[in-house]
């Protein structure tokens, strides 16, 4: 059975708007516990915005975190795919472009994303399960 992004993805996908600071986005993600935000601009996703855009972008500036919007500093043309994208896909797509969260949409919609910790979390059960297999026929 081929997993796809649709069966792995997390539906609870935080936003903001782009005019929303990145103090205040930084507080959202840290009472989320999450690492990223989707910026959305009337509706709809115009961004993302990660902890490590914080960190380069404002903190490594000095720029005070109160008075830049969030929009100034989120990535406009984010790399996602859509929901029935394979697992082995999502990896690949991941890795080739140094990303951590990848977003899962449809239509001009996000409907969840899929983070490096959700593939781990996939990576472990599959190795559970071929685990329990061996055992049960005596391969381990």
């Amino acid at each position: 059975m081929v997993l796809n992004a649709g069966d792995v993805m997390r539906k609870d996908v935080n936003t903001v708007s782009g005019d929303v600071s990145v103090l205040d986005a930084s507080r959202i993600m840290e009472s989320n516990g999450t690492g990223f935000l989707i910026v959305e601009s009337e509706g709809k996703p115009a961004g993302i915005i990660t902890e490590w855009d914080v960190l380069v972008k404002v903190t490594a500036r000095q720029a005070d975190p109160s008075k830049v919007p969030v929009k100034e500093i989120m990535t406009r043309n984010f790399i996602y795919v859509t929901p029935n994208t394979p697992t082995n896909k999502l990896v690949s797509v991941m890795k080739e472009n140094r990303i951590r969260r990848l977003p899962v949409m449809d239509g001009g919609r996000v409907l969840g994303v899929i983070t490096s910790r959700d593939i781990i979390r996939i990576f472990e059960d599959y190795m559970d399960n071929v685990a329990e297999v061996s055992s049960r026929y005596g391969i381990i």
